[in-house]
Protein backbone atom coordinates (compact mmCIF):
# COMPACT_ATOMS: atom_id res chain seq x y z
CA UNK A 1 0.00 0.00 0.00
CA UNK A 2 1.21 3.43 -0.90
CA UNK A 3 0.70 5.15 2.08
CA UNK A 4 2.56 2.45 4.22
CA UNK A 5 5.15 2.48 1.72
CA UNK A 6 5.56 6.51 1.85
CA UNK A 7 5.45 6.10 6.53
CA UNK A 8 8.66 3.20 5.86
CA UNK A 9 10.48 5.74 3.55
CA UNK A 10 9.95 8.52 5.92
CA UNK A 11 11.07 6.05 8.63
CA UNK A 12 14.37 4.95 7.10
CA UNK A 13 15.12 8.64 5.89
CA UNK A 14 15.03 9.48 9.83
CA UNK A 15 17.09 7.07 10.93
CA UNK A 16 20.01 7.74 8.40
CA UNK A 17 19.31 11.68 9.52
CA UNK A 18 19.93 10.32 13.16
CA UNK A 19 23.32 7.89 12.60
CA UNK A 20 24.68 11.31 10.76
CA UNK A 21 24.05 13.39 13.85
CA UNK A 22 25.48 11.11 16.09
CA UNK A 23 28.21 10.59 13.82
CA UNK A 24 28.69 14.47 14.60
CA UNK A 25 28.47 14.81 18.19
CA UNK A 26 31.16 11.98 18.19
CA UNK A 27 33.50 13.95 15.72
CA UNK A 28 32.57 17.54 18.23
CA UNK A 29 31.11 19.23 15.32
CA UNK A 30 28.34 20.77 17.46
CA UNK A 31 27.17 23.23 15.31
CA UNK A 32 26.34 21.08 12.74
CA UNK A 33 25.21 18.48 14.72
CA UNK A 34 22.75 20.93 16.32
CA UNK A 35 21.91 21.96 12.82
CA UNK A 36 20.99 18.68 11.56
CA UNK A 37 19.18 17.26 14.62
CA UNK A 38 16.96 20.47 14.77
CA UNK A 39 16.27 19.45 11.02
CA UNK A 40 15.49 16.04 12.02
CA UNK A 41 13.07 17.09 14.35
CA UNK A 42 11.11 18.27 12.68
CA UNK A 43 10.62 15.64 10.20
CA UNK A 44 9.94 13.62 13.42
CA UNK A 45 7.22 15.67 14.71
CA UNK A 46 5.59 15.31 10.89
CA UNK A 47 6.03 11.63 10.57
CA UNK A 48 4.44 11.27 13.74
CA UNK A 49 1.42 13.64 12.79
CA UNK A 50 0.84 11.34 9.72
CA UNK A 51 0.80 8.21 11.58
CA UNK A 52 -1.69 10.06 13.44
CA UNK A 53 -3.37 11.44 10.38
CA UNK A 54 -3.22 7.84 9.01
CA UNK A 55 -4.80 5.71 11.51
CA UNK A 56 -8.40 4.82 10.77
CA UNK A 57 -8.47 6.18 7.39
CA UNK A 58 -9.65 4.21 4.24
CA UNK A 59 -6.86 4.03 1.22
CA UNK A 60 -6.80 1.79 -1.13
CA UNK A 61 -9.39 -0.23 -3.17
CA UNK A 62 -10.05 -2.36 -0.33
CA UNK A 63 -10.45 0.10 2.26
CA UNK A 64 -12.78 2.44 -0.32
CA UNK A 65 -14.61 -0.85 -1.22
CA UNK A 66 -15.23 -2.35 2.53
CA UNK A 67 -14.53 0.65 4.25
CA UNK A 68 -12.13 -1.27 6.26
CA UNK A 69 -9.90 1.73 8.12
CA UNK A 70 -6.72 1.37 7.67
CA UNK A 71 -4.38 0.64 11.14
CA UNK A 72 -0.39 1.80 11.36
CA UNK A 73 1.54 -1.13 11.66
CA UNK A 74 2.97 -1.77 15.41
CA UNK A 75 6.33 -1.53 14.38
CA UNK A 76 6.29 1.72 12.79
CA UNK A 77 4.75 3.03 15.92
CA UNK A 78 7.57 0.83 17.75
CA UNK A 79 10.15 2.79 15.06
CA UNK A 80 8.54 5.97 16.03
CA UNK A 81 8.83 5.67 19.44
CA UNK A 82 12.59 4.21 19.13
CA UNK A 83 13.54 7.42 16.62
CA UNK A 84 12.18 10.01 19.42
CA UNK A 85 14.43 8.47 22.51
CA UNK A 86 17.28 8.07 20.35
CA UNK A 87 16.67 11.85 19.11
CA UNK A 88 16.21 12.68 22.83
CA UNK A 89 19.22 11.25 23.82
CA UNK A 90 21.35 12.97 21.13
CA UNK A 91 20.02 16.06 22.23
CA UNK A 92 21.01 15.23 25.95
CA UNK A 93 24.82 14.58 24.60
CA UNK A 94 24.58 17.43 22.52
CA UNK A 95 23.51 19.82 25.77
CA UNK A 96 26.30 18.10 27.75
CA UNK A 97 28.76 18.89 24.76
CA UNK A 98 27.98 22.22 24.67
CA UNK A 99 28.03 23.08 28.09
CA UNK A 100 31.77 21.56 28.00
CA UNK A 101 32.58 23.81 24.82
CA UNK A 102 31.08 27.13 26.53
CA UNK A 103 32.90 26.16 29.53
CA UNK A 104 36.32 26.08 27.92
CA UNK A 105 35.22 29.07 25.53
CA UNK A 106 34.86 30.95 28.98
CA UNK A 107 38.20 29.97 30.42
CA UNK A 108 39.79 31.22 26.83
CA UNK A 109 38.24 34.24 26.86
CA UNK A 110 39.20 35.36 30.31
CA UNK A 111 42.42 34.59 29.69
CA UNK A 112 42.56 36.71 26.57
CA UNK A 113 41.08 39.42 28.54
CA UNK A 114 43.57 38.91 31.43
CA UNK A 115 46.65 39.18 29.20
CA UNK A 116 45.31 42.37 27.08
CA UNK A 117 44.93 44.06 30.29
CA UNK A 118 48.53 43.18 30.85
CA UNK A 119 50.00 44.39 27.97
CA UNK A 120 50.10 41.18 26.22
CA UNK A 121 49.18 39.77 22.45
CA UNK A 122 46.31 37.93 21.86
CA UNK A 123 45.02 35.85 18.57
CA UNK A 124 41.20 36.57 17.94
CA UNK A 125 39.47 35.07 14.94
CA UNK A 126 37.23 37.95 13.04
CA UNK A 127 34.27 36.99 10.52
CA UNK A 128 37.43 37.65 7.89
CA UNK A 129 40.57 36.22 8.87
CA UNK A 130 42.39 35.88 12.60
CA UNK A 131 43.62 39.13 14.11
CA UNK A 132 46.51 39.59 16.41
CA UNK A 133 45.08 42.08 19.15
CA UNK A 134 46.29 44.64 21.78
CA UNK A 135 44.96 47.04 23.78
CA UNK A 136 44.48 50.00 21.93
CA UNK A 137 45.47 52.41 25.33
CA UNK A 138 48.66 50.61 25.81
CA UNK A 139 51.25 52.03 24.21
CA UNK A 140 54.16 49.22 24.72
CA UNK A 141 51.69 46.75 23.75
CA UNK A 142 50.66 48.54 20.72
CA UNK A 143 54.54 48.66 19.45
CA UNK A 144 55.02 45.28 19.96
CA UNK A 145 52.44 44.66 17.83
CA UNK A 146 54.01 46.64 15.49
CA UNK A 147 57.23 44.45 15.73
CA UNK A 148 56.01 41.56 16.11
CA UNK A 149 54.26 41.78 12.61
CA UNK A 150 56.86 43.69 11.11
CA UNK A 151 54.57 46.55 10.28
CA UNK A 152 55.65 49.50 9.37
CA UNK A 153 54.91 52.44 12.13
CA UNK A 154 53.27 55.10 9.79
CA UNK A 155 50.67 52.55 8.38
CA UNK A 156 47.76 53.19 11.17
CA UNK A 157 45.86 50.92 12.66
CA UNK A 158 41.90 50.58 13.30
CA UNK A 159 40.21 50.59 16.51
CA UNK A 160 38.20 47.45 17.49
CA UNK A 161 35.03 48.67 19.55
CA UNK A 162 32.33 46.70 20.82
CA UNK A 163 29.57 49.82 20.84
CA UNK A 164 28.50 53.06 18.73
CA UNK A 165 29.02 54.99 22.07
CA UNK A 166 32.69 54.13 21.44
CA UNK A 167 32.60 55.29 17.78
CA UNK A 168 31.66 58.45 18.77
CA UNK A 169 33.81 58.97 21.80
CA UNK A 170 36.55 58.48 19.46
CA UNK A 171 35.67 60.45 16.17
CA UNK A 172 34.42 63.57 15.55
CA UNK A 173 32.43 65.67 12.54
CA UNK A 174 30.20 62.64 11.90
CA UNK A 175 27.42 62.43 9.47
CA UNK A 176 24.36 62.39 10.19
CA UNK A 177 23.95 58.99 8.90
CA UNK A 178 26.30 57.14 10.91
CA UNK A 179 23.92 55.47 13.34
CA UNK A 180 22.14 53.96 10.46
CA UNK A 181 25.21 52.56 9.07
CA UNK A 182 26.18 51.13 12.34
CA UNK A 183 22.72 49.76 13.21
CA UNK A 184 22.53 47.92 9.74
CA UNK A 185 26.38 46.69 9.14
CA UNK A 186 28.01 46.18 12.47
CA UNK A 187 29.06 44.02 14.12
CA UNK A 188 30.35 43.15 10.51
CA UNK A 189 32.99 43.37 7.95
CA UNK A 190 33.02 46.78 7.20
CA UNK A 191 35.72 49.26 8.16
CA UNK A 192 34.04 52.72 8.84
CA UNK A 193 37.05 55.94 8.38
CA UNK A 194 36.25 58.67 10.58
CA UNK A 195 38.00 61.88 11.49
CA UNK A 196 39.48 61.36 15.08
CA UNK A 197 38.77 62.78 18.54
CA UNK A 198 42.02 64.23 20.54
CA UNK A 199 40.70 60.39 22.79
CA UNK A 200 42.38 58.09 19.89
CA UNK A 201 46.26 57.89 20.98
CA UNK A 202 48.64 58.82 18.65
CA UNK A 203 50.56 55.63 18.29
CA UNK A 204 47.34 54.14 16.41
CA UNK A 205 47.52 56.23 13.94
CA UNK A 206 50.98 58.48 13.71
CA UNK A 207 50.78 61.76 11.59
CA UNK A 208 47.28 61.05 10.58
CA UNK A 209 44.08 63.03 11.30
CA UNK A 210 41.35 60.07 10.80
CA UNK A 211 40.58 56.47 12.13
CA UNK A 212 39.39 53.34 11.07
CA UNK A 213 36.68 51.70 12.93
CA UNK A 214 35.42 47.87 13.17
CA UNK A 215 33.13 45.48 15.17
CA UNK A 216 34.39 41.90 14.53
CA UNK A 217 31.34 39.23 14.32
CA UNK A 218 32.47 36.42 16.13
CA UNK A 219 30.86 36.10 19.73
CA UNK A 220 34.30 35.62 21.60
CA UNK A 221 35.84 38.48 19.90
CA UNK A 222 33.19 40.97 20.67
CA UNK A 223 33.15 39.67 24.21
CA UNK A 224 36.62 40.07 24.71
CA UNK A 225 36.70 43.69 23.23
CA UNK A 226 33.87 44.95 25.18
CA UNK A 227 35.25 43.70 28.68
CA UNK A 228 38.93 45.45 27.39
CA UNK A 229 37.84 48.52 26.07
CA UNK A 230 39.34 49.26 22.73
CA UNK A 231 41.49 46.88 20.65
CA UNK A 232 43.95 47.03 17.81
CA UNK A 233 43.97 43.94 15.71
CA UNK A 234 45.30 43.89 12.15
CA UNK A 235 45.14 40.38 10.40
CA UNK A 236 47.62 37.71 12.58
CA UNK A 237 50.13 37.57 9.99
CA UNK A 238 53.88 38.62 9.31
CA UNK A 239 53.84 41.83 7.26
CA UNK A 240 54.19 40.54 3.20
CA UNK A 241 52.60 37.20 4.61
CA UNK A 242 49.00 35.89 3.35
CA UNK A 243 46.16 36.59 5.97
CA UNK A 244 45.23 33.25 8.32
CA UNK A 245 42.13 32.23 7.61
CA UNK A 246 42.15 29.23 9.32
CA UNK A 247 44.37 28.52 12.46
CA UNK A 248 46.30 26.41 11.13
CA UNK A 249 47.38 28.91 8.64
CA UNK A 250 48.86 30.87 11.83
CA UNK A 251 52.86 31.03 11.47
CA UNK A 252 54.98 29.95 14.56
CA UNK A 253 56.61 33.58 14.90
CA UNK A 254 52.87 34.98 15.33
CA UNK A 255 51.97 32.11 17.86
CA UNK A 256 55.16 32.38 19.78
CA UNK A 257 54.62 35.93 20.50
CA UNK A 258 50.39 35.61 21.29
CA UNK A 259 50.00 34.91 25.03
CA UNK A 260 46.78 33.28 24.12
CA UNK A 261 45.98 32.29 20.12
CA UNK A 262 41.57 31.58 20.38
CA UNK A 263 40.51 29.06 18.10
CA UNK A 264 36.81 29.41 15.83
CA UNK A 265 37.27 28.62 12.28
CA UNK A 266 33.91 30.33 11.50
CA UNK A 267 35.66 32.61 8.89
CA UNK A 268 35.00 32.76 5.32
CA UNK A 269 38.29 34.53 3.98
CA UNK A 270 36.79 37.75 3.17
CA UNK A 271 38.30 41.33 2.86
CA UNK A 272 36.24 44.14 4.94
CA UNK A 273 35.02 47.26 2.94
CA UNK A 274 36.43 49.75 3.93
CA UNK A 275 34.25 53.31 3.56
CA UNK A 276 35.71 56.83 4.28
CA UNK A 277 33.20 58.79 5.45
CA UNK A 278 35.73 62.07 6.63
CA UNK A 279 35.31 63.71 2.61
CA UNK A 280 32.32 65.92 1.81
CA UNK A 281 30.87 62.90 -0.81
CA UNK A 282 31.38 59.25 0.75
CA UNK A 283 34.38 56.77 -0.54
CA UNK A 284 34.66 53.54 -1.22
CA UNK A 285 38.17 52.65 -0.44
CA UNK A 286 38.05 48.51 -0.82
CA UNK A 287 34.93 46.67 -1.69
CA UNK A 288 34.95 43.18 0.54
CA UNK A 289 32.01 41.43 1.95
CA UNK A 290 30.05 44.36 2.26
CA UNK A 291 29.02 45.62 -1.38
CA UNK A 292 28.32 49.16 -2.60
CA UNK A 293 24.85 48.29 -3.79
CA UNK A 294 24.11 46.22 -0.01
CA UNK A 295 25.39 49.89 1.96
CA UNK A 296 23.41 52.27 -0.68
CA UNK A 297 19.96 49.81 -0.39
CA UNK A 298 20.53 50.12 3.40
CA UNK A 299 21.49 54.01 4.30
CA UNK A 300 20.61 55.80 1.06
CA UNK A 301 21.80 59.03 2.76
CA UNK A 302 25.09 57.74 1.50
CA UNK A 303 24.13 58.95 -2.01
CA UNK A 304 26.98 58.85 -4.75
CA UNK A 305 30.05 56.87 -3.17
CA UNK A 306 33.10 57.57 -5.17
Amino acid sequence: MKVENDLRTMSSFLQVQLKDVKTLVESNKIGQAKETLNFVQGGLNNFANELEKVEGGFYGIIGFLFRRPYKVPDDLKDIRENLFIEANKLQKDLDKQSEKENNSKNRMTARAVKALKNGQLVVLPTETVYGLFADAMNEQAVQKLYSVKGRPTEKALNMNVSSFEDILKYSINTPDYLRKIVDAFLPGPLTIILEASSEVPEWIHIGKSTVGFRMPNIAVTQKVIKEVGVLVGPSANLTGSKSPSFFADLSPEILENAAVAVQDDSIYGLDTTIIDLTQEKPKLLRQGAVTKAELLKKVPELGQIE
